[in-house]
């Protein structure tokens, strides 16, 4: 298992609890997963010119598992708008490809497009976190320079044309305004299913992250993204793969994943017991003008109870036990990350504490995080989901629906009326992710209420982030109420 981790020193934690203490709180207190999920590896679907075989054909695909991707758009290519923006709704990135995208082999977009492209799409789609990658026409870089004073990500083509690696490590590549992603289809490396999957197995054992390029589809409708269409059954069995092994490989788009590592890269922890809780502050300072960097980061911390709540300010957080250790994701610059209930206080004496700042020595090994203790989990907490793996156990399951959470009252308003009001200039939605968490975006601050199909409450909480997993229950159908706006999900 990879992850970042956080411990007191020996020589600190001697002075202020004596050698016992000591030899109990440096064991491993609260660690940040490498990738989300505490997962192995990481991967990313890109695809260029803003085709409407992207839509019609690409998103169904990625909705079956749960999944999201990027999507690159030419705004001066009359793309589907409202097409895209439902892509958002449902969790997909939407970025820049140029307004032009240039002809000719190598040619560059015009440098003037770096900033007027990201507005044209920020004016047209509505995504908290804004447009942060931008991929270049012809994979090359107008500029490093200023392609990084708008974006966190600029997109190149095969690494190995460029004289670098096709496949980044766990910290990315060495230059962000050069990230790869290897080209897919006819006149690509990867064209079969079995090439995708191979290129995940990799990551996986390494460590790392891959990215793949793809334009149009074969026999689909790609309007201009007619450059080495790739067979969509290809990828289709590519995310089959990912989805039955997705306690190890984590698939997001490839601006989430950069926001993750950099956040991760920067963070600080400080954990600290009191009174029965433990208390996490998590932290950064790399918020700039581009990006709040407030995607969740996945952490752990050491825990001997059987249940607990962990909250953020206002957001109850989802969380699960394994291992001896309480599993969730928390937003940096969030507010004080709370975990109360059995086992809160015990891993550490009364007013103990532990912390971690950004180091490259947080691992040395070629798989770092492998766990210290002796428990024999080495899998992602969030893999494979269940009505009882979350630590509330009074949201059970059954073939009709969970039950109203011990402490809510029901609501019985009825899902006709609760979803009356359809998302319209709120950017906030949801939708089932590939874990079969019902994930909400774009949402902070705001209120969020699940009911299931008998419309009945089975989970409220606060908005916190750009995402979120808010609930995870027996199958069926779920309305969230973000706010005032509604929208329905099946868990599946």
């Amino acid at each position: 298992m990879v992850s970042k981790k956080f411990a007191l020193s020996p020589a600190l934690a001697i002075g202020a609890f004596g050698l016992f203490a000591a030899t109990s709180v440096f064991a491993q207190d609260v660690e940040i997963g490498t990738w989300a999920g505490f997962r192995k590896g990481a991967a990313s679907f890109t695809f260029d010119d803003g085709a409407p075989s992207h839509v019609s054909d690409a998103g169904p695909t990625f909705k079956k598992y749960g999944y999201t991707g990027t999507f690159n758009l030419v705004t001066g290519w009359n793309p589907n708008w409202s097409g895209f923006q439902g892509l958002a709704d449902e969790g997909h990135e939407i970025a820049s490809h140029s307004d032009s995208h240039p002809g000719g082999n190598g040619t560059p977009m015009p440098a003037g497009e770096i900033s007027t492209s990201k507005s044209t799409i920020a004016g047209k789609i509505k995504q908290k976190y804004g447009v942060v990658t931008l991929a270049y026409p012809n994979c090359k870089s107008p500029g490093d320079q200023q392609v990084l004073q708008s974006y966190i990500v600029g997109r190149i083509c095969n690494g190995s044309w460029e004289g670098q690696q096709d496949v980044m490590g766990k910290d990315g590549p060495s230059n962000w305004a050069k990230v790869p992603a290897t080209m897919t289809g006819s006149d690509g490396q990867i064209k079969s299913t079995n090439d995708f999957t191979g290129q995940m197995q990799g990551v996986v054992k390494s460590g790392g992250w891959v990215a793949f390029l793809t334009h149009g589809f074969q026999g689909k409708s790609n309007g201009s993204a007619n450059y080495s269409p790739t067979d969509l059954g290809a990828i289709d069995g590519a995310l089959q793969w990912a989805k039955q092994n997705d306690k190890d490989i984590w698939v997001a788009p490839m601006g989430h994943v950069a926001m993750y590592i950099k956040e991760r890269k920067a963070a600080k922890a400080e954990a600290s017991s009191n009174g029965g809780n433990i208390t996490v502050k998590l932290t950064h300072s790399i918020k700039d003008n581009i990006s709040d960097y407030d995607y969740p980061l996945s952490l752990r911390v050491k825990y001997d109870g059987s249940k607990a709540t962990v909250k953020q300010g206002d957001a109850t957080l989802e969380s699960k036990i394994d291992g001896g250790y309480v599993y969730f994701d928390a937003v940096p610059n969030g507010g004080d990350i709370v975990i109360s209930g059995e086992g809160g206080g015990t891993t550490q004496p009364t007013e103990s504490s532990s912390s971690v700042g950004p180091s490259s020595a947080a691992s040395s090994s070629s798989n770092p995080g492998q766990k210290v203790s002796s428990s024999s989990h080495h899998t992602s907490p969030w893999g494979n989901r269940s009505s009882s793996s979350g630590t509330n156990p009074a949201v059970s399951s059954s073939s009709q629906g969970p039950a109203t959470p011990a402490g809510t009252s029901s609501s019985i308003a009825g899902p006709d009326a609760i979803v009356a009001a359809e998302f319209d200039s709120n950017p906030a939605s949801a939708y089932v992710d590939a874990s079969g968490y019902i994930t909400v975006i774009n949402a902070q601050g705001m209120n969020i209420t699940v009911f299931n199909s008998l419309g009945h409450v089975v989970r409220t909480t606060k908005g916190i982030g750009c995402l979120q997993k808010v609930y995870s229950g027996a199958k069926g159908v779920y309305i969230v109420r973000i706010g005032n706006k509604a929208k329905t999900v099946s868990i599946k």
